[in-house]
């Protein structure tokens, strides 16, 4: 998947990205583009600071993991340490921090405000587990990637801001380009500009434009 990079999105969407994208769609550079592209760059900003902080497989992403071994770092990690935690934190268990030699100033352990933030890091991380684990359900249990998801939704955006902002436009997946091997054409090139801007990676993206355009 490439190399990983201590980036951040400062400089991504800028002026060249943005003549690049109208020259690629053909559109004059008036207000209704100015609207299009404010709409199209801030929600492409989310995303990319989405690939940016979480596990996934784009280059810009920390690391990659599935979503699987997510669920068991998180249980294994998190949830059960702060489980035995908890339980080592009980009253009857206060004797386990004093030493004699103390001669009682450290008899007393008030835990309450550790004890507030552990459960909050653990409902925290158990409602992300269970997020996680709603996306594994199904015929490809434990295979799905957010890397697929990332993709397409991209891809998604990419047109239905296009069709919103400009119903009257032609939109359709190009043409099969034999010598390059992938489909060419106005809306190909937006495509794949405005996800190398958002992911950091050229991809081809065929598949998921011919999806896509299903939901327009």
């Amino acid at each position: 998947m490439g190399e990983r990079a201590d980036e951040n999105h400062d400089g991504a969407f800028g002026d060249d990205c943005r003549e690049e994208v109208r020259v690629i769609l053909g559109l004059p550079d008036d207000e209704g583009f100015a609207i299009f592209w404010e709409r199209l760059r801030a929600e492409c900003l989310k995303v990319r600071r989405g690939i940016e902080t979480s596990p996934n497989g784009f280059r810009l992403a920390p690391f990659d993991m599935s979503l699987t071994q997510r669920i068991t770092w998180l249980q294994r990690n998190v949830i059960k340490p702060i489980e035995r935690l908890e339980t080592a934190l009980e009253p009857e268990n206060t004797a386990h921090f004093a030493h004699w030699e103390d001669y009682g100033q450290h008899a007393h352990l008030d835990p309450s405000t550790l004890l507030a933030e552990l459960s909050a890091l653990k409902d925290r991380a158990a409602k992300l587990e269970k997020w996680l684990s709603g996306e594994v359900e199904g015929k490809n249990s434990g295979k799905i990637a957010h890397t697929n998801e990332i993709r397409f939704y991209v891809v998604h955006v990419c047109l239905w801001d296009l069709k919103k902002s400009f119903p009257d436009s032609r939109i359709t997946r190009g043409q099969w380009d034999r010598d390059l091997g992938q489909t060419v054409g106005i809306i190909p090139d937006y495509d794949r500009r405005v996800f190398h801007e958002t992911t950091g990676q050229h991809e081809q993206l065929d598949s998921q434009i011919q999806e896509a355009l299903k939901s327009l």
